[in-house]
């Protein structure tokens, strides 16, 4: 009795490694993403009349982010930048990403004092990043530190008071900041720009860590030089994406206006002065990835007076 026991749990846990080396190992094929349609334009730069900044051709709209809030109506928030305040936030929505233009929400938030954002020598608040996690939608965002605000219904925002009394969740961040959450841990990935005292540029990715919001770890960097480049705009925008047991890091360079992907089986390296993990470069501007009706889109700032879609798909890289 106790001998066929024994088997009987030997061979149990024997199918339980398999069964999960089968699951891993069908969850962990390495793909390659590519744009698979034309772009069209979603959203067309605004006219902010009394606040449109003295040089048209240097008023832009940059980094962005979408949400889909409870009644199913989707979000786009924008930084423009060379208005005449600095840098703010404008907002359009619209039911559908694959329909019509979005239509504009007008501005949705600009940098407050009262909270510590730089509102001197110009205002600037930028690249807002949406996430939605057990029922609260989040808003992350830089202005003097890596911020955040919140909704209840992800239309309405307000800025947190997440620790201090205060929505800063930590002041080394840099900026661009994007958030994953994975085994409730959020993971925030934001680009750092520095000047050596030889004047030397250097941009680089960087991750911080934390499973409440309040303690956060120090950073890491992730991604730095190799073919993006070593200046201050070659590490920007970064957006990670897992799929099928894989992370996808896109890294967009404003000097040469591509975005280059690398894929990783580890969200804390994705090649440091080494390209061993690089795989696509795609001619996107510091794009946002979103899944929607079991479609994948990919967005781009194109010519810095709106922000275009495209569809994403993935191939197997076998």
């Amino acid at each position: 009795m106790y001998q066929t026991a024994k088997i009987t749990f030997i061979s149990s846990l024997v199918l339980i490694f398999i069964f999960s080396a089968g699951t891993f190992a069908q969850q962990a094929i390495p793909h390659r993403p590519y744009i698979d349609s034309e772009f069209w334009r979603i959203v067309n730069a605004p006219n902010l009349d009394s606040l449109n900044g003295e040089n048209p051709q240097k008023q832009h709209v940059i980094d962005h982010g979408f949400v889909k809030d409870d009644q199913n109506t989707w979000h786009l928030w924008a930084c423009m930048r060379g208005t005449k305040l600095g840098r703010l936030f404008y907002g359009w929505k619209g039911n559908s990403l694959s329909g019509p233009t979005l239509e504009p929400a007008g501005i949705v938030a600009r940098a407050a004092s009262a909270w510590g954002e730089q509102v001197e020598p110009q205002e600037k608040i930028q690249a807002p990043y949406f996430l939605k996690e057990d029922g609260m939608y989040y808003c992350f965002y830089n202005s003097n530190g890596i911020r955040v605000m919140t909704s209840e219904n992800g239309a309405d925002y307000k800025r947190a008071k997440i620790k201090n009394n205060s929505n800063l969740l930590y002041e080394q961040g840099g900026r661009d900041v994007m958030v994953m959450v994975e085994d409730d841990t959020y993971y925030a990935y934001s680009t750092v720009s520095t000047v050596a005292k030889d004047g030397w540029l250097r941009g680089f990715i960087i991750v911080r860590t934390s499973d409440d919001l309040v303690n956060w770890s120090d950073y890491t960097i992730v991604s730095e030089g190799g073919r993006a480049g070593n200046g201050a705009v070659s590490a920007e925008s970064p957006f990670v994406q897992k799929y099928k047991g894989y992370y996808y890091l896109f890294r967009s360079s404003s000097s040469t206006g591509t975005c280059f992907v690398y894929r990783s089986t580890n969200p804390y390296n994705f090649g440091v002065n080494n390209d061993d993990k690089l795989i696509a470069e795609l001619p996107v501007w510091a794009p946002e990835v979103i899944f929607e009706n079991n479609q994948w889109y990919i967005s781009d700032i194109a010519d810095f007076q709106g922000i275009k879609l495209a569809r994403l798909n993935w191939m197997e890289d076998l």
